[in-house]
Parts: C-alpha cells; structure tokens; sequence
C-alpha cells in the first residue's frame, strides 16, 4: 500500500450538554434539569481561564459545521476523512464544544466535590451515547467508557463489563485518586482481571488537575507544569504496586500528556527501584516487582501521543520504545493537528524510516486494541497520506 494507515488514538466525542438529558434514568431529571445553566456558566468560565474565550471564538470562526463531528457522525466521517485518519479512539468531550457528560463525569472525573451518584448518572449517559455513536461505524470508532472505579469496585466492575458487551474497546478511569484507595490497591484487582482477560484498555488522559486558583499570578503555569504529572500518577501505581507483575498482559495507555520528559520517568522509576545504599533504609518495596519498572512499560504501556507532539517526541522515540507511541490528532480541539495534520505530520516525521511512521501512527494502535484490520486498511487505502511524502528529498 502506497499509504499510511492512521488510527487516531486521541479523538473526544460528546453531546451538547443538553442532549444527555435523553440517556439519564428519569429519576436524575430534575437533578438534570437544574444542574444544567451551572454547567454551562462553569463551562464559559473556565473556557475563559484555561483557553482564553477570544482565541477559541477566533479558531472556531469558519469551521463551525465541521465542529458538529463531536457528536454528528456524518459529519465526523467527512472530518477524518479529509484528514486521513482512518479510525479513531473516543473519550469524553468537553470545554472546547461545551459538551461534556453532566455532574462532573468528563474528563477531569474529580472523585471529590461531586455526588458519586450523580456523577455516576453522567458518566453512565455517557457511555450509553457513545455505544451508540460507536454501533454507527464499528470499524471507525474505537470507544471507550467513563468508570468511575474509585467509589464501588463492584458496581465499576459491572459497567466495565456492560461495556465490554456493548462493543466498546476500553475505560477511562479518574486520574485524580484524592482520599480514596489507590491503584496499587488489591480492591481493584477484579477490574485488572477483567480488562486483561478481555483486552479493554484502561486509559488515562490530560485534564484532571487540582483545583487551581487561576486568579494567582502564574496558576496556568502551574497547571502546564503540573497536567502530565496527574494524569500519568496512576503509571507509577501500577507499576510499583505489582499490578502488572500480577496482571501481565493488562494495557494501559496514557494520552496527550507530550512524551519528552517519559525517558526520564523511566530512568528515575528504575533507580528507585534498584538496591542502593541510599534506600536501603526504606525497606523491601520491589520483591512484588521481577522486573525493572521501565520493562513493565515497555510490555504493558502506551502513550497516546497527540497534542504536544513536535521534534522533542520524534527525539526520544527510541528511549521511549518506537512499539509504544501511538498518534493522535486531537480532534475537534484547538491545540490538537486538525485541520492541518497532513502539514503537521510531515514537518515531524519527515525522513524518518518508513517501519517507524508506519507504527506510531497506526501499526501500534493495532496491537494495542482489537479492530478490524483488514476494514482499516481497505480505508486507509483510499484516504491515508501518501508515503511519498514523507520520504526526504536526494541531495
């Protein structure tokens, strides 16, 4: 084949707030119904924080009709196909399209401030939306579900399997542990059990923060410096607590959080977990562990690698592991590669080999979850961006 096949592994898809309205139990109506101009202030307001309302307005302008694809499936066929993307991993929307699942179950998932029920309610709309969203074009849509596993292992346990037969491919669980049970926990070993015994990929992705106080001097700042260390601290408790040692062929991807500083974390976890002088007084914590943690990585791991993308990941590719890194267009968001991912992917990936290009931006992808391969590449035949121009030009 004369083109890359690219399954996107960072797309985001949701309602307008108003229409999840239809996927609550009745019983969550009224809580619905007078939670809804809250959500929506909160939402402009943070709009208004975090991506500047004038900016967005700006990068919205003459685009409109493509930004329906958050949750028009016509539309978003049309979208990805225009950017050559064959198939596409969903979480949850949000700030950009004012279109995240109601009671606090977007992608920030906070287990504190919120009531777990309700919270419970939205991420269970959610998912109900995006089954159905997915069953338009199985092939295309690779779905995920919101599982909020912090509150009852049972009852998180119960949606991970309704899921699982349903359709969709993995869950997205809270990043932000707060006062509850980590995950280096054994509570949580019969979701691990399930997931590695019915290939769902559990995911974490950028977003979930503390509560900022965006009022103080360089609170963004804070945040830019701050957002991959949240939604990568569920990695280091699976890691050292032994759940991959325990559960080894569990997959857990971590997306949009950039990847230059991961050979770094890598090399830190492995000379912390190695016998120094230096930690002798802190104890036995790696006879759960047979392995290095960058090893459990390089099995178990994947990052989503989307927003942040540019020459620092191309640069540390290797270090990472070249079998790890999957692309992602970030679509529909503004600091994501669409509408100019072709432009984008060839300023970055320019020259490299072709083995390379192919894996990270769908041959990864491919191994890490279960999908019609065949289908994908009949798609990607037809609209996948041509190899030729990525090759470098003879000097």
């Amino acid at each position: 084949m004369d083109r890359y096949l690219i399954v996107s592994t960072d797309g985001h898809a949701g309602l307008p707030m108003e229409g999840y309205r239809d996927y609550l139990e009745s019983k969550y109506h009224a809580a619905f119904d007078q939670a809804l101009p809250i959500q929506r202030q909160m939402t402009r307001l943070a709009e208004e924080k975090l991506l500047l309302s004038e900016f967005n307005d700006n990068w919205r302008r003459g685009i409109e009709d493509d930004l329906k694809g958050a949750w028009d499936g016509a539309v978003r066929n049309r979208v990805i196909d225009s950017d050559g993307v064959a198939a596409e991993v969903l979480f949850p929307d949000g700030i950009t399209e004012q279109n995240a699942p109601p009671f606090g179950a977007g992608l920030a998932l906070k287990p504190w401030g919120v009531d777990p029920e309700l919270q419970w309610a939205g991420a269970r709309a959610h998912n109900r939306w995006m089954v159905e969203f997915c069953k338009e074009d199985p092939v295309r849509r690779i779905g995920l579900a919101i599982v909020l596993m912090l509150y009852d292992v049972d009852e998180a346990l119960a949606e991970v399997k309704w899921a699982h037969d349903n359709g969709l491919k993995g869950i997205l669980i809270p990043a932000l542990m707060g006062d509850k049970e980590p995950y280096n926990h054994p509570r949580y070993y019969p979701i691990w059990a399930f997931c590695q015994e019915h290939n769902m990929v559990v995911h974490t992705h950028s977003g979930p923060s503390p509560d900022y106080d965006y009022a103080l001097p360089g609170a963004i700042g804070i945040f830019l410096t701050e957002f991959a260390w949240w939604a990568g601290r569920p990695l280091w408790h699976l890691i050292f607590g032994g759940v991959f040692e325990k559960f080894p062929r569990l997959k857990f991807a971590l997306t949009e959080v950039s990847e230059f500083w991961v050979p770094h974390l890598l090399e830190m976890m492995d000379v912390r977990a190695s016998v120094k002088h230096t930690s002798g007084k802190l104890g036995d914590f790696r006879s759960n562990l047979t392995m290095p943690p960058s090893e459990y990585f390089r099995r178990n791991c994947w990052i989503g690698a989307s927003a942040l993308f540019d020459e620092g990941s191309t640069a540390v590719r290797h270090q990472i592991g070249i079998d790890r890194i999957m692309w992602g267009t970030d679509y529909p968001h503004p600091e994501g590669s669409w509408p100019n991912t072709h432009e984008k992917l060839v300023t970055y990936m320019k020259g490299l080999p072709e083995v390379e290009i192919a894996a990270m931006l769908g041959g990864n992808a491919l191994s890490c979850y279960e999908v019609d391969v065949e289908a994908l590449n009949t798609i990607a035949a037809r609209i996948g961006p041509l190899k030729a121009d990525f090759v470098e030009a003879a000097a």
